[in-house]
């Protein structure tokens, strides 16, 4: 038997999740510069300035609040690792499609836009998840392998970086530059 699902906390809970990861997630974006370029730091931090690799920037500050929000909301329900890996994986798409989609169209990348799509597919991330948290029969244990599967791309393809343009950092090389 479910409990009830109070959207309010769920609510205050998602507001906080956007404002942690857009903070963690602007702050993030130097952490392998100022950890003198750590291979520690390269398994959560951007290395380039590749859009792949700002995909972390999403991810693992999402990550992070999950787990803490889990022990607060999520152990209530079944499936609560599900959805939130699909509202986080949502949000990792949003900054590619809306990336490519704006580049595409005016035939060059800005600072200004490529920082607000980083806060609206951290957004469309949480929205996704107040508009569609409910029980569901859904194990956890789903959500967790997702999440462990994304970190090990994050992992493998830092370190052996496909060359194609979504690893291809503008100052013309891909992952770690060695």
């Amino acid at each position: 038997m479910y409990l009830v699902i109070n959207m309010n906390k769920i609510k205050r809970f998602e507001t906080a999740s956007f404002f942690f990861a857009s903070i963690v997630g602007t702050l993030m974006h130097f952490v392998y510069e100022w950890t003198n370029e750590s291979t520690i730091a390269a398994l959560i931090a951007p290395v380039n300035e590749s859009v792949f690799e700002h995909l972390k920037l999403t991810f693992f500050p999402l990550l992070a609040f999950a787990v803490f929000e889990y022990f607060y909301i999520g152990k209530i329900h079944s499936g609560f690792f599900c959805i939130k890996a699909k509202s986080i994986l949502l949000g990792i798409l949003s900054v590619i499609v809306l990336y490519y989609t704006y580049t595409g169209i005016i035939g060059q990348n800005y600072m200004i836009p490529d920082v607000l799509i980083f806060y609206i597919s951290v957004l469309i991330s949480t929205l996704y998840f107040v508009k569609n948290y409910k029980p569901n029969e859904n194990n956890n244990l789903i959500g967790i392998l997702i999440f462990i599967l994304v970190w090990i791309i994050f992992i493998v393809f830092t370190f052996k970086t496909p060359h194609i343009n979504l690893f291809l950092d503008p100052r013309g090389f891909y992952g770690i530059k060695n």
